[in-house]
């Protein structure tokens, strides 16, 4: 009864604050489904465009308008060579970021020399996790996630990601990520998530190191390799992968992304992991689509070739988008998962969503709010069984803040 009590209350004080206005600064995130994204990846796709300094733009990364505004400034430079259409695309940009391209003026090279070397962001966050009439989920903890980014030269950059982790109950301990539910959880206390370099050869974007490697949506792979990548092409994504994975395992994969539309995309792959000198293979085919203002309708299924319980699912629907950049914006979102653990590798780089992720069947509810500027509070309900025997109910609670910097 409280913690029902709880939870409306929740609700009630979060959708019942008024939205805030903020001004947008030139160092301003420009939200992911911002236009601007898919008119600057049209350009680079006719070769007006040099994107970001990795020798294409993509588009599956978010900019600052500071950003947009270097890039709009060096393809004006260009503007006698271009068609009538590109042309029209280029004023359109001007006219969104016109302050910031008055604000560069002849200080264009010095800003983006500065931008250019060491840059560093992260995110911290409290979680506290509750599980309904057992406690093998209960997590309580703090995070800090930080993330470094050097600048060799124009094409290639080293990347390297810390995350360091403590739970209320035991500060001594690191990962507070399933005490009870995985044995052989030794935490988080310092290590090297991520160390690698990545920048154009050949041809293609390529990862050298270790690194994040999600397949799509996430269904069967979410979680850090060591080894290499190269990704070709626009409209239509290939990615050629050879790594390990964190368990020494041996990974090769396929990974083909096609944006069908303004509003579609489309996500398939095909992974090899030899695990324990067998070898396993795992498929997916996903698409995410607005099929309404707001209203964004994902869903993915994904096979792997052992003998039972080697199907899983995943479906969301999800209102609106909550961006940490714009106060007072906010989602709504419940999904439906499958993953039997037989089906699935690595669900979600973070652990403790990994081990909730799988081998569970159920739904999820919750929603996603920005209090202020650079921050997110998260609060959902998952409710199900195993997977594998559908004998155990699970039934879990979160709350948890996010800050960004």
């Amino acid at each position: 009864m409280r913690k029902s009590l709880l939870i409306t209350l929740v609700l009630a004080l979060v959708f019942g604050i008024s939205s805030l206005a903020f001004a947008a600064t030139p160092f301003s995130d420009v939200p992911a489904k911002h236009w601007s994204y898919a008119a600057v990846k049209k350009l680079a796709a006719d070769g007006i465009i040099e994107g970001d300094g990795s020798g294409a733009f993509k588009g599956d990364k978010i900019l600052t308008r500071y950003e947009f505004a270097v890039m709009v400034a060096k393809v004006i430079e260009k503007e006698a060579k271009v068609t009538a259409e590109q042309k029209a695309l280029i004023n359109k940009l001007a006219g969104e970021y016109k302050d910031e391209l008055a604000g560069l003026g002849v200080k264009v090279k010095a800003l983006e020399d500065k931008v250019s070397a060491l840059e560093l962001s992260g995110a911290a966050r409290v979680r506290y996790d509750l599980q309904r009439d057992a406690s093998t989920y209960d997590d309580r903890h703090i995070n800090l996630d930080i993330n470094y980014s050097y600048r060799v030269n124009a094409d290639w950059i080293v990347k390297v990601e810390n995350e360091f982790q403590r739970k209320f109950n035991n500060p001594n301990a690191g990962d507070s990520a399933g005490d009870n539910a995985i044995a052989d959880n030794e935490g988080i206390d310092s290590q090297t998530e991520q160390l690698y370099i990545t920048g154009p050869l050949v041809g293609a974007t390529t990862k050298l190191g270790k690194y994040h490697y999600k397949s799509p949506y996430g269904l069967v792979f979410d979680g850090r390799i060591m080894g290499a990548e190269a990704t070709f092409g626009n409209v239509v994504r290939t990615t050629l992968i050879s790594s390990n994975t964190d368990a020494d395992d041996g990974f090769k994969g396929i990974d083909v992304a096609w944006a069908v539309g303004k509003d579609t995309n489309v996500g398939a792959n095909y992974q090899r992991i030899d695990v324990n000198n067998v070898s396993k293979n795992y498929c997916t085919l996903g698409l995410d689509t607005k099929i309404a203002d707001d209203l964004i309708f994902t869903a993915a299924a994904a096979k792997s070739n052992n003998n039972t319980n080697n199907k899983a699912y995943y479906t969301q629907l999800q209102y609106k988008a909550a961006e940490s950049t714009v106060v007072g914006s906010g989602d709504l979102f419940v999904n439906y998962r499958k993953t039997p653990t037989n089906a699935v590798y690595y669900t979600d780089k973070d652990t403790e969503d990994r081990i909730l992720d799988i081998n569970f069947k159920g739904i999820r509810v919750g929603f996603d709010y920005v209090p202020t500027l650079n921050s997110k509070l998260t609060v959902w309900y998952m409710s199900g069984k195993d997977a594998d025997t559908g004998l155990t109910n699970i039934k879990i609670y979160r709350g948890q803040i996010e800050v960004y910097f």
